[in-house]
């Protein structure tokens, strides 16, 4: 039983890493679980929530009809709402309402349908939309105000040249200024959409690939108990080896997703250092040896000098070399063979990692690197999509650049190309 309680706080950990309210729902529409976010968001305590109908958080007119809209979703089968986000209204504990984005998802366990929410709370990204809009106002009503004090300047010294010209500087002046102004506000509201497309991506995909680990979880800490019962050591751990791999997939979502945020913040900051290349290669081809597929095959060609040393940010390179390799390995058959080649040409490390995988089509390959951007064969395969945008953005950081190579079927060759870094 200790152990069973142990797996318990594994699941809590997982909740507690996200920034936005979850809860978990039953068919009538009972809150079977929740994290600490919620309760902060709404006013609630969790003993307050659990146990209790998911419409104590619903607004009217939706509040009377919730039950129903469950019911009629499980009868028909017809997705509404579910795997689309959408903007909705919350409850508080207080009565007070405010906006959110609601992301719905739904999976069965030991026969019955359950619901995920993902509440990401609107309210400061509204205040800001209504500052820019206020914002945006005000600078039209100067820009009319000052057109009509030009106008009628202009009016006013048709008969004097020397005053008309100093006029239609001044002009020019303000037109730039406000040019340069519209033009910062532009890039402002753009960023700030950009972040808030990223955040409702990320609450999506998290909807998503959290639920399949999740109910992993919640299944393997039901058979360890049961077999804790029976003293079945081997079941036992092999459930706990279970527990373990679907927390660290957790866990790598959301490293992945740190990573990105702190890139598009420009909070990443950069850590060169001289080190041997050959020896972190070795190092990282040795880890996946203990977790590639059955008969697969890691072959290391390496054409570096003798105790050859490159300067870089080492950490940048790691992740590099973890992301290609994962997916090379991800997207190659079991006695598949994966090529990892380092040589020095031109004063630049090339790395070339070449796998007789799946592939990509050929006219989905100008899109492979955009953000959670994946192939049309790789739906049924877990991924997020974020693994080579955040390869081509280390990349970016170090000045590296990066070659792709596919065909459908047949595998995928990769070449990078990383210059020493310039202290």
């Amino acid at each position: 039983m200790q152990e069973g309680t142990i797996n318990q706080a594994f699941l809590q950990s997982v909740l507690l890493t996200a920034s936005d309210s979850i809860i978990i729902i039953n068919s009538k529409g009972t809150i079977i679980l929740l994290n600490d976010v919620v309760q902060e968001l709404f006013g609630f305590t969790k003993e307050e929530m659990i146990g209790q109908n998911i419409k104590m958080i619903t607004p009217e007119p939706h509040q009377s009809n919730h039950d129903q809209y469950i019911k009629n979703h499980i009868e028909t089968g017809i997705n509404k709402v579910i795997g689309i986000g959408r903007e909705v209204m919350g409850q508080r504990k207080d009565g007070s309402l405010f906006p959110c984005r609601l992301a719905l998802s739904k999976f069965f366990f030991d026969g019955d349908i359950y619901f995920t929410g993902v509440i990401h709370d609107l309210t400061k990204e509204k205040e800001t939309e209504q500052k820019l809009i206020f914002t945006n106002k005000n600078l039209e009503n100067l820009v009319d105000s000052r057109t009509s004090q030009l106008m009628e300047s202009v009016t006013q010294l048709s008969f004097s040249n020397q005053n008309l010209e100093l006029e239609i500087k001044e002009r020019i002046q303000v037109e730039k200024k406000l040019i340069l102004r519209e033009k910062e506000l532009i890039d402002a509201i753009e960023k700030e959409r950009n972040l808030n497309l990223l955040k409702s991506r990320f609450v999506s995909i998290a909807s998503h690939e959290f639920r399949t680990p999740l109910s992993n979880i919640l299944s393997s800490i039901n058979l360890i108990e049961h077999y804790q019962e029976n003293q079945d050591k081997a079941k036992t751990r092999n459930h706990l080896e279970k527990i373990k791999n679907n927390i660290q997939y957790l866990t790598g979502i959301l490293n992945e997703f740190l990573t990105l945020t702190q890139i598009e913040n420009g909070k990443f900051n950069l850590y060169p250092e001289t080190f041997s290349i050959s020896k972190l290669v070795f190092e990282i081809v040795e880890e996946f040896n203990h977790i590639k597929k059955p008969q697969q095959s890691i072959n290391l060609e390496d054409r570096l000098p003798g105790n050859f040393t490159f300067t870089t940010d080492k950490n940048c390179l790691r992740h590099i070399f973890h992301n290609l390799i994962n997916n090379a390995i991800k997207y190659s058959g079991d006695k598949s063979t994966i090529t990892l080649l380092l040589d020095y040409v031109n004063k630049s490390l090339i790395i070339e990692i070449a796998d007789n995988g799946i592939g990509i089509p050929l006219d989905e390959q100008k899109l492979i690197f955009d953000i959670f951007y994946r192939g049309s064969n790789v739906l049924n395969i877990q991924g997020t999509g974020l693994g080579l945008n955040i390869v081509k953005k280390y990349l970016d950081l170090i000045k590296g650049e990066i070659v792709l190579k596919s065909r459908e079927n047949e595998g995928t060759i990769i070449t990078i190309n990383i210059p020493h870094y310039e202290i």
